[in-house]
């Protein structure tokens, strides 16, 4: 009889751990709640007001383990999470009212043996770079951008994981990333490793896109293909060279394809209607609230 209590004491365990885990809805609601407040038709001290706060919620929720396995589903920034669970990152923009944009991040690093986590906050340091497609980046000076893709490639036991991220960048024009990221030896985030073949260029830490802010580009993973599929970006007229209010894809397609550790550069991809919906440009959810500034006129 003893035995048999304590074998149904057993069984019922999870399920009583189960209903004790805690509902962060609320937190969300909350979070919702501020960044919905976060505009251009604020002003800038009711920006930064609200972005503060915004970052003291999100940050104190993610202190939280058991936060990691709660979705944010409702909250409408970017949210992207490795592969294999170690890992996930925030990210979101703030307009200022000079037109720029500056992007904010949070890494919520997960450990499945001890159900701990670690915190990082994404500070962004793009327009200080002097050439982003070398920078050594960390959480602390980070190229930034709101990502919307992940994936996790191995080659000879070392894990690269490759972002997708969009960054509006200013009134006149808005870039798109191609991130690498590795935990370094010490078990910290390192953005940036030299494995993207850039033509003619040899291999960038990461690649950035500059165009019309009136465009919009491809920049996707095709699963199908193994690779990665975008539209080749390009001035609308050879006198415009290097000036990237005017550029916009020109109808080709490239592609990056990952071999022996390296994302190799693919030109003149042959794609069947590779522009399925409008998530293989800006997730909508992301791209909304510039879209409003935008035909406001201001």
């Amino acid at each position: 009889m003893l035995k048999r209590i304590c074998t149904f004491l057993m069984l019922l365990l999870p399920l009583c751990v189960c209903s004790q885990v805690k509902d962060f809805s609320k937190d969300e609601y909350n979070l919702i709640t501020i960044y919905s407040n976060i505009s251009r038709f604020a002003t800038e001290e009711e920006n930064l007001k609200n972005n503060k706060i915004f970052i003291t919620i999100l940050d104190s929720v993610l202190k939280i383990p058991e936060s990691f396995h709660y979705a944010f589903n409702d909250l409408n920034i970017g949210k992207v999470t490795a592969p294999d669970q170690t890992f996930r990152i925030f990210t979101w923009f703030v307009v200022h009212t000079n037109g720029t944009y500056e992007t904010f991040g949070v890494l919520q690093q997960y450990f499945k043996e001890t159900n701990t986590v670690e915190i990082y906050h994404l500070q962004d340091f793009a327009t200080s770079m002097k050439d982003p497609t070398m920078a050594n980046c960390t959480p602390k000076f980070w190229y930034g951008a709101t990502y919307y893709d992940i994936r996790a490639f191995k080659y000879d036991d070392v894990t690269t994981y490759v972002l997708l991220g969009w960054r509006p960048n200013t009134i006149y024009t808005q870039k798109k990333v191609i991130e690498t990221f590795r935990f370094d030896k010490k078990g910290k985030p390192a953005f940036g490793h030299q494995i993207l073949e850039l033509k003619g260029k040899g291999y960038k830490k990461r690649i950035v896109f500059e165009y019309s802010s009136k465009q919009t580009m491809m920049l996707r993973y095709e699963k199908k293909k193994k690779m990665y599929v975008l539209d080749h970006i390009g001035p609308a007229d050879a006198r415009y060279e290097g000036i990237y209010e005017y550029y916009g894809p020109d109808f080709s397609i490239d592609g990056y394809k990952f071999k022996q550790g390296k994302l190799h550069y693919i030109p003149d991809i042959d794609l069947h209607s590779p522009r399925q919906k409008f998530s293989d440009y800006i997730p909508e959810k992301l791209k909304s609230k510039k879209k409003k500034e935008a035909e406001s006129g201001l």
